[in-house]
């Protein structure tokens, strides 16, 4: 097994690969201008923050500020933030090849083994890359893959997964939930594993897979952002929110969210990320949306990849059944109603297995006379949470007014404008 001072040597080599392609491409440079070649991870940690705002206004088309290389030919992706923008992103393929390398490595560390046959039920299309990453892992397993997409009829699916013998199933968790809850369970009967991406479990939902497949093997595929490739994977000791970090692909920081200074392991703080790649974009520092710790403890399989627990979103967005929403998109589509404020709107996502229904309380001081009519035609032209409102698993949208003792609160007690209840 790699030694930790092994793994920091892999690291600082993919380090300084990166480093040299930001100082060689002149519109990446400048933008962080007090980069300095050879710069290692005190380097990195000098820079300012990179925000999902700051990504969306300067990424392509609008401009070459993060294209490693000039842009090489490759995938190009969109992915929704907390500034309500879409952010375009560019893979190159010689960077989308090492993702689908670290996916890899990330099932067959969960695993122990290779699975044989893998249905993939991920959505695709829509400037996605989570069908297309899981489609490209059976060439590096490798495995049989069957790309079956999540708009087939769950029947068809079944009778695939049961006429091959298909012992692995990806799919988002409210996906593979009503999946599994509504198929006989002798149709299922070859399914082994179910790798989950884009959002977490819950206990809720497992425990709905687990009453028709008892002994189904449930793990997260990967810890990932579109933006980043992956950035975590679990070993056959993990399980939930916990992931050992790819540490020779990324570089991951925890830090006060107000300040941006480091915590110290074991404290709680904000996610930030530095892809370790020298083609596609450089993300240096970027805030990439979650909260999690270090966990201090070393890991039953004897890695020395650190511990990474998740918890969950920052307070300005939330992923809901593997859309991206954010505060920002739903206060920018209320305002022309007369809602400026976010403290006086909660946007609730109720699940009850693999459906939700979405509740937006309102207070006092808001305007009266909105209907949950009007508000959800006001609501639909947003991107995603027009997919979050029509979605299949979405069982109703409703608008009530509550006073604010009414809203629920986080665990530390405070009220959040999005609130999931798993």
């Amino acid at each position: 097994m790699i030694s930790r001072e092994e793994l920091e040597e892999l690291r600082d080599h993919n380090l300084a690969a990166m480093v040299r392609a930001v100082r060689e491409t002149p519109a990446v440079s400048r933008r962080w201008p007090t980069l300095a070649d050879g710069a290692g991870v005190a380097g990195i940690a000098a820079l300012p923050l990179l925000t999902p705002a700051d990504l969306a206004e300067r990424c392509p088309p609008h401009s070459d500020d993060f294209l490693l290389r000039g842009g090489l030919p490759g995938m190009v992706l969109r992915s929704s933030g907390t500034s309500g923008r879409n952010k375009v992103v560019y893979h190159s393929w010689e960077s989308n090849e090492v993702v689908d390398l670290l996916g890899a490595r990330g099932v067959r560390a969960v695993l122990g083994k290779a699975p044989e046959r893998i249905a993939n039920c991920l959505f695709p299309a829509e400037l996605n890359g989570a069908f297309i990453f899981v489609h490209d892992l059976g060439k590096h397993l490798p495995t049989l893959t069957f790309p079956l997409g999540s708009t087939m009829p769950f029947h068809e699916i079944a009778a695939a997964i049961g006429d091959h013998g298909i012992d692995t199933l990806v799919a988002g968790p409210a996906f593979a939930t009503e999946l599994i809850t509504t198929t006989p369970a002798d149709q299922l009967r070859s399914l082994e594993n179910l790798l989950y991406l884009g959002e977490a479990m819950g206990r809720a939902r497992l425990d709905a897979v687990h009453s028709v497949l008892p002994g189904l093997n449930v793990r997260s595929l990967a810890y990932s952002t579109t933006e980043t490739g992956p950035i975590g994977y679990q070993c056959a000791h993990l399980s939930g929110a916990t992931h050992h970090v790819h540490e020779d692909a990324v570089l991951v920081e925890i830090v006060d969210s107000d300040t941006g200074e480091h915590v110290p392991a074991g404290q709680a703080g904000e996610i930030v990320v530095t892809p370790l790649a020298d083609t596609g974009m450089a993300l240096l520092r970027y805030r990439i949306g979650d909260r999690g710790y270090f966990t201090t403890e070393p890991c039953g399989c004897g890695s020395p990849a650190r511990l990474l627990t998740l918890l969950g979103r920052t307070a300005q967005s939330m992923n809901v059944d593997n859309w991206t929403i954010s505060s920002d998109q739903l206060i920018g589509a209320l305002e022309v109603l007369g809602i400026t404020d976010a403290e006086d709107v909660q946007l609730q996502f109720l699940w009850e297995s693999s459906k939700y229904e979405v509740r937006l309380l309102l207070s006092p001081r808001t305007p009266q006379g909105l209907s949950t009519e009007l508000v959800r035609e006001h609501l639909l032209p947003a991107y995603q949470l027009r997919k979050v409102l029509m979605g299949p698993r979405c069982a109703g949208f409703s608008v009530e007014r509550a006073e604010l003792a009414k809203f629920e609160r986080s665990a530390r007690g405070k009220v959040p404008v999005l609130f999931q209840r798993i």
